[in-house]
């Protein structure tokens, strides 16, 4: 009962997810305060290329991918350079590093939010719609795994940094538009065979707080029948684009890649996973009561079960009767469109009565239906052909108020 209250009152809640986060912030000795793009390099030793990997390949399962950070680092420069470093991230957690295999202690603590607004000099780097994601972002407790990295001179090494982002799944509100499967079949039929997005946000601005300008290769291991993409704002309701994205298959899973240059790159890189939306949709039962028109006139009553392959087409089967002598079985397909705000659901239908009782013969429907929620009304007009010398032809019109489960 308390699932079925939730997936009524869902047709009135508009939800926000906050996107997971993370990058390699540094400064020299001591820690600066959080900002995504300081207008300048605060090292001397170089980042020379960033290796960012993501194993989403049981992410239905955990909602969390396991990520990696390599990181080429080199100080070009004739002193030793230590260097205060920190990984900065959003719902990331088991954070460990090594430097040149050699495994460094981790600190871990919190950014003040209020330090973590970005500077007002950096508004002509990201674009407007980035500024607006990127207060959003700050405003969110931020997790800091601070270290310290001491580079010899004129010497590089590869700086890894491992974790678990945990996934925050994107609710996109429908609006005031539901699907005709959806809305005749509030109770029965399922949200959850809707197409799912989960969201992660990289964060690329701290990698400008050290010096060069790094390509950033990412690499998103998902399931095949998931799909990667990116969000150009953190709007829930802007659907993921690929834009951007190389795809190939490995066996069981899909791998994407992209790459970005640090110098030219947004403030933040979304990647936005996406399990895709099922052929099918399950509906529910139908249930029927009316009366056959003209001649003969007498009382129906309709039992069945609808679904939605794809989601505009409604297939059905069912069983009508009028408790006397008629019992006839009915595949129909019909086209119905979606209910949007007080605009009721119309659907127009094909289908194949097949007579039973009183004698067996196959005919044709044709069906429009009205409905409004779960409560409808449906006029239906059967043909049953002549078959055999001694039969005759033969039509019936049927008007029944339905109601959907």
């Amino acid at each position: 009962m308390a699932d079925m209250t939730a997936r009524l009152a869902s047709f009135f809640c508009l939800l926000v997810a906050v996107p997971a986060t993370a990058n390699v912030a540094a400064s020299s000795r001591s820690p600066a305060a959080f900002t995504l793009s300081s207008g300048g390099a605060h090292t001397r030793s170089e980042v020379l290329g960033e290796e960012l990997s993501f194993d989403c390949s049981g992410a239905e399962r955990e909602e969390a991918c396991r990520f990696e950070a390599r990181y080429r680092l080199r100080n070009g420069t004739s002193e030793t350079e230590v260097i205060d470093a920190a990984f900065l991230g959003i719902r990331v957690g088991e954070v460990s590093v090594e430097f040149d295999a050699e495994t460094l202690p981790v600190a871990e603590g919190q950014v003040d939010p209020s330090e973590s607004a970005p500077d007002t000099s950096d508004a002509a780097q990201a674009p407007s719609s980035s500024e607006e994601a990127l207060g959003r972002l700050a405003r969110t407790s931020v997790e800091r795994f601070g270290f310290t990295l001491t580079l010899p001179p004129e010497r590089g090494g590869e700086l890894v940094v491992r974790g678990v982002v945990r996934l925050e799944r994107r609710f996109l509100p429908s609006g005031y538009e539901w699907p005709a499967v959806q809305v005749r079949h509030v109770l029965l039929s399922s949200d959850a065979r809707q197409a799912t997005h989960w969201d992660i946000d990289y964060l690329l601005g701290p990698i400008r707080t050290w010096a060069g300008n790094p390509e950033l290769h990412v690499t998103v291991r998902i399931p095949s029948a998931w799909e990667v993409g990116s969000s150009p704002d953190a709007s829930p309701r802007t659907l993921p684009e690929a834009t951007g994205w190389q795809v190939r298959r490995e066996g069981a899973h899909t791998v994407a890649e992209r790459r970005i240059e640090a110098a030219s790159a947004p403030e933040w890189l979304n990647i936005a996973l996406t399990r895709r939306k099922p052929w099918w949709i399950p509906g529910g039962v139908q249930l029927g009561v009316g009366a056959r028109l003209g001649d003969g006139s007498r009382f129906m009553a309709r039992l069945g079960y609808q679904l939605a392959a794809p989601e505009s087409f409604l297939h059905s089967l069912s069983v009508e009767t009028d408790f006397r002598e008629q019992l006839v079985f009915t595949p129909l397909t019909q086209y119905a469109t979606p209910q949007i705000l007080i605009i009721p659901s119309l659907g127009l239908g094909v289908g194949v009565p097949v007579q039973v009782l009183p004698e067996a013969r196959p005919g044709l429907r044709l069906l429009v239906d009205l409905h409004f929620g779960p409560v409808g009304a449906a006029l239906s007009w059967d043909h049953y052909p002549r078959l055999r010398e001694g039969s005759d032809s033969f039509s019936r019109l049927a008007l029944l108020l339905q109601v959907g489960l």
